[in-house]
């Protein structure tokens, strides 16, 4: 099965359209046309899309092709993760050597980035100085074929590439490094999609076949932290039986592929989504908080800095009114003093849960019902 007869979609890629199938097709039509401006060849399927797509769009962003969509610190950030393969690449994947490869060579990267760079080494020195396994390899390569080719369509290959992987005793372990500024959770780690997908592609792996557990971190190079995830291939619930881990991970990938083969492009808009959107200024349809700050962030924060003045101004009176009349009931909440303070202080109540005293509802309140 050649290579250029197929269909790859890698964990990022999948993740757009988990995401939002918006930005899964907004993203592979500027993928395609960045490689396009830069020399590079693209897949028969992608040039499809793009011949398919709406002119208009495709003018639009290839006026703007070789620029970045996601900012200098993103930009800063890949810059470094390139200089973490290259150190564990130079250095025959052994850890102990990495610490003083860094030290002969942060002297002589980009002097735009190296202040960045240094932050990040000191960092990344400690996480392996803990890592106490042994690693398999560096920005391993691996796939799967998810949907197998037919007479009619090419075969969809899912693939990624873990940057360390190690073994422990009859388990597996992943670390992903991530370079930019998002600190993140454990309970994310378990939800994310990326790390979804690499502990299902381990799974079907022959040499894993009797791996049940996947060890995940994501290791924060920016702020020296770590998030972790435990995928255990056989866990269920017991009110679940049959769903276990395997059957779940495989069911979200499955679906984020049917939603590229059906050729989605249904937008998905929440405000915290769009912000992290590197295709919403190609997004007509993002949210509109999200947009207004893409559009002109300069003005966004002009106006929220006049929102944040002007209620203020509006609760100083609000308190001064409760302090002669008593409270103000609205309709879901009730702006009250709060209770018990030495100092009078105001604020919102639920109507729900409030316990106000007669003394605190004034006949004034059926006003401002």
């Amino acid at each position: 099965m050649s290579e250029s007869n197929c269909i790859i979609l890698d964990r990022s890629r999948l993740e757009t359209y988990a995401t939002c199938p918006r930005q899964g097709y907004l993203s592979i039509l500027w993928d395609a046309l960045k490689a396009i401006a830069e020399d590079y060849e693209i897949f028969p399927w992608e040039q499809k899309i793009l011949d398919e797509a709406d002119p208009q769009l495709v003018a639009l962003m290839k006026a703007v092709a070789l620029q970045s969509t996601d900012g200098r610190l993103a930009d800063c950030g890949t810059q470094i993760h390139k200089l973490i393969d290259r150190a564990f690449d130079e250095c025959k994947n052994d850890i102990h050597l990495v610490p003083e490869w860094f030290v002969d060579n942060l002297p002589k990267i980009k002097p735009n980035i190296q202040p960045m760079a240094i932050r990040h080494a000191r960092h990344i020195c400690d996480m392996i100085a803990e890592y106490h396994v042994d690693i398999i390899a560096v920005e391993q390569q691996i796939s799967l074929v998810i949907v197998p080719e037919t007479g009619t369509s090419p075969a969809i290959i899912n693939t990624t590439a873990i940057d360390l992987l190690g073994s422990g005793k009859g388990n597996l372990h992943v670390v992903d490094w991530k370079t930019g500024f998002k600190r993140r959770s454990n309970s994310e780690t378990l939800e994310s999609f990326q790390a979804s997908d690499i502990a299902f592609l381990l799974f079907q792996q022959k040499e894993y076949k009797e791996i049940n557990t996947v060890h995940f971190w994501y290791y924060d190079t920016m702020w020296g932290t770590k998030a972790y995830a435990k995928f255990e291939r056989n866990a269920e619930h017991p009110r679940l039986p049959g769903l276990t881990t395997e059957v779940a991970l495989k069911g979200r990938i499955i679906e984020a592929v049917k939603l590229f083969q059906n050729d989605c492009r249904d937008a998905w808009p929440l405000p915290d989504t769009c912000c992290w959107c590197d295709m919403i200024q190609f997004c007509p349809l993002a949210s509109m908080e999200a947009k207004e700050i893409a559009d002109d962030p300069k003005a966004f924060v002009d106006s929220l800095v006049v929102l944040d003045t002007l209620c203020k101004i509006r609760k100083r009176a609000a308190t001064q009114w409760i302090k002669a009349k008593g409270s103000i009931e609205g309709t879901k909440v009730v702006y009250s003093k709060k209770v018990p303070a030495d100092k009078f202080t105001a604020g919102f109540q639920d109507k729900a849960i409030s316990k106000l005293s007669a003394i605190d509802k004034p006949e004034l309140n059926s006003h401002f019902k």
